[in-house]
């Protein structure tokens, strides 16, 4: 059987590199090595790419981490450590996210995809854990990692790849404050909404934390076993 070829948003940033202040199209290696090792082809998907070609081509999709979302998505002004923000980038991964979801496309949704699928489906953000109250020691920030359990609801398709409990990392200064339209499958202890599903998806899976730094390869595995499908 061919291997299933997963596409993954990138973030285009400004870095030194070859010239001063050069556009650079990013992503972190681990998600090509967790496509890879679960048996996909990646293919890095770059902003500004037409959505609807590049989807006859996959047979999934991983909308990935990266910068804050613009809180004019949602109604909100930015609050002050809400920063480096892409208009662009957030109004294309949302016409990929809308389409994937049309199409029924096997896909997986990580940090700032998980943020931006609840926004897309009518939700909204906390725009700074560290100043909303409940959630004031939510994990660690600005660079920094910690780690924390999560409760997953026992009848999801995520508890039926990685069980009813699991270590997730937080890096994050945002999460979902309302998910919309979707069912909340995923709590910290603090009440923090860390995985989210769409009923009636083949396979969608949505979470805060980033299976792929933490070799959370069960995740991966169903995500190149539903492209097969």
């Amino acid at each position: 059987m061919s291997s299933p070829i997963i596409g993954v948003t990138t973030s285009i940033n400004l870095r030194d590199y070859e010239t001063p202040e050069q556009a650079v199209v990013m992503l972190p290696a681990n998600y090509p090595n967790a496509i890879r090792k679960a048996g996909g082809i990646p293919v890095l998907l770059t902003e500004g790419d037409d959505e609807e070609s590049l989807l006859d081509l996959l047979d999934g999709i991983i909308i990935a981490g990266g910068r804050d979302i613009d809180p004019a998505r949602y109604g909100e002004e930015p609050h002050e450590r809400t920063t480096n923000l892409s208009p662009e980038q957030d109004s294309w991964e949302a016409s990929l996210i809308i389409s994937a979801i049309e199409r029924d496309i096997p896909m997986l949704c990580v940090c700032r995809g998980h943020q931006l699928l609840s926004i897309e489906r009518g939700g909204r953000l906390h725009q700074h854990l560290p100043e909303t109250p409940g959630h004031e020691s939510h994990g660690a920030t600005a660079g920094d990692w910690s780690n924390h359990p999560v409760q997953i609801e026992e009848s999801s398709l995520l508890a039926s790849v990685i069980g009813t409990e699991t270590m997730a990392n937080s890096g994050h200064h945002q999460g979902v404050a309302d998910a919309g339209d979707l069912m909340v499958v995923a709590k910290t202890d603090d009440g923090l909404i860390e995985a989210v599903e769409l009923p009636g998806a083949s396979f969608l899976l949505s979470m805060q934390w980033h299976p792929e730094m933490i070799d959370q390869t069960k995740v991966f595995d169903a995500l190149i076993e539903a492209a097969r499908q």
